[in-house]
């Protein structure tokens, strides 16, 4: 008995609580996400591809020339790999930037056979957003 009267007074004097456990850290937000939505993966197509595009995270703007958060445009590559981060999308073959805050683009005559479509999210300056996720589409002209 003067064990147990002991414990409980020693648990009293110690607050006899546990401290609440700390509360979770809020999960980082998604990032921007370009998604294809038009060709889908492994869609057959004639040689002139409507392609179709839909932001989630980001308003999709015209070009500004600046970078300004939440903001961006879309960018297309066809047939070749994006732009390294930080680096100005380039205008050449193969790429389309859709500065006029566009989300559809139409390829005419693409040559029969696979193609390759990358979207990216780019600022106004035509960098690419940070942690952007982009999107993928394999396809096959006939």
């Amino acid at each position: 008995m003067t064990r147990r009267l002991a414990a409980l007074l020693l648990a009293a004097a110690c607050g006899g609580e546990r401290s609440p456990p700390p509360p979770p850290e809020a999960a980082a937000p998604a990032p921007p996400a370009v998604m294809i939505t038009t060709p889908a993966a492994g869609d057959t197509t004639g040689p002139d591809v409507a392609v179709g595009l839909r932001a989630e995270r980001v308003t999709i703007a015209p070009a500004s020339g600046t970078r300004e958060a939440g903001v961006a445009h879309h960018h297309l590559f066809l047939d070749r790999d994006p732009s390294a981060a930080g680096v100005a999308i380039p205008a050449e073959a193969g790429v389309v930037h859709l500065g006029q805050g566009d989300s559809t683009h139409v390829w005419p005559g693409l040559a029969p056979g696979p193609h390759r479509i990358i979207a990216v999210l780019a600022w106004g300056d035509h960098v690419p957003v940070d942690g952007a996720v982009r999107d993928t589409v394999d396809f096959v002209v006939r």
